[in-house]
């Protein structure tokens, strides 16, 4: 479906698997943000809805809330890349690049 089609995040529905993972899947969470006391961003980690690990970074102050949520979407792709699984398909990491 073209992107165009796509409905506003704000008119879709929100719905949770939490509880309901296959085994050995992985969800990872990410999130951005700019406040007077800085800048930074994170994801988080869960496997088979277990809680594995976050991973946080500070940015520069002058950076914005975009530039942060970005870098958090790129540190979850580096993760999902780096990550040494016996279940990675081939498929996927020939389009994670």
């Amino acid at each position: 479906m073209e992107v165009r089609y796509w409905k506003h995040p704000a008119e879709a529905s929100i719905s949770s698997t939490y509880g309901t993972e296959d085994k050995g899947s992985i969800h990872i969470y990410t999130d951005g943000s700019k406040t007077d006391k800085g800048v930074g961003s994170g994801i988080s980690i869960f496997e088979s809805g277990q809680y594995i690990k976050s991973i946080q970074r500070q940015l520069n102050k002058k950076c914005t809330n975009n530039q942060a949520e970005q870098l958090a979407i790129l540190t979850a792709l580096q993760y999902i890349e780096t990550t040494q699984r016996t279940d990675k398909k081939s498929q996927y990491t020939q389009t994670v690049k």
